[in-house]
């Protein structure tokens, strides 16, 4: 089981320190002010350990996007991909004749990714209201050998039997919080998805926030990822800044103790 902590995309350039005229870093930032910008996946990568990717939701990736994404990360760390809007911002969400043509396409192309393939989510307008039957026929075309996360943003969907019937198919409903504490339980399933989309949060709540994931960590895989924009890098309380101060804790957290060194001769 582990955690995979990260943010919602890696390119953006008000995170760059600030390059003082004798090519020192000036100002707080996560890249260094003289990394160009066609390494900063790969250092963003070595520090953090999974990605939620949007520009996937827009715009179709070529393969050789795909395959840079891979060679960019080392083994262990994992994407979560977002599914283009031809499949959810649509009438019907469950796929057929093109959009299912389409559907298969794009998990062709995203399992180009290989075993740093994470999650591939489905995110919905609020617009979206319940519709069960169509949830379950979506279910039932998805492949087994992918893991899917839904985030419905209509209240509609926020009930026990939803999420029940998502993680019925190995799936998961996502947790998107915006107030700061975490809550009770998190959504069942095999695996747990959670978007932290606070600005900031209260160093009370951050310590709760990652009791939560630890807790959690132990018992499936949670990937977790927080607001992006709006917030600056040097923050530890929301950001890129809580992203990494919630990887430094909770590797710390779970290092294992020390083994007493065994002694030899009599006691």
């Amino acid at each position: 089981m582990a955690l995979y902590i990260g943010t919602s995309g890696w390119a953006y350039p008000e995170w760059k320190a600030r390059n003082e005229t004798n090519g020192t870093d000036a100002g707080p930032g996560f890249y260094p002010a003289r990394l160009p910008s066609t390494r900063w996946l790969e250092h963003y990568s070595r520090i953090l350990s999974a990605c939620e990717i949007n520009v996937t939701f827009r715009n179709s990736q070529s393969d050789e996007t795909y395959a840079r994404w891979a060679r960019s990360a080392p083994d262990e760390f994992r994407y979560a991909i977002k599914v283009h809007r031809r499949l959810t911002h649509v009438k019907q969400i469950a796929p057929e004749g093109p959009q299912r043509d389409f559907l298969d396409e794009f998990l062709r192309s995203a399992a180009l990714l290989g075993p740093r393939l994470g999650v591939m989510l489905f995110q919905y307008p609020p617009t979206r209201k319940r519709d069960d039957g169509e949830l379950a026929r979506l279910l039932d075309a998805l492949p087994d050998n992918h893991r899917f996360a839904f985030e419905f943003r209509h209240e509609s969907w926020d009930q026990e039997e939803v999420h029940g019937l998502i993680a019925s198919h190995n799936a998961t409903a996502v947790l998107s919080e915006t107030a700061g504490a975490p809550p009770t339980a998190l959504p069942p399933g095999p695996f747990a998805y959670i978007r932290l989309r606070a600005a900031k949060y209260s160093p009370r709540a951050r310590k709760a926030w990652r009791l939560l994931l630890q807790e959690e960590g132990a018992e499936r895989d949670v990937y977790v990822f927080t607001k992006h924009e709006g917030v600056a890098a040097d923050n530890p309380y929301g950001g890129i800044g809580l992203a990494q101060w919630l990887v430094r804790k909770t590797k710390l957290e779970h290092h294992p103790p020390r083994q007493p060194r065994e002694t030899s001769g009599a006691g």
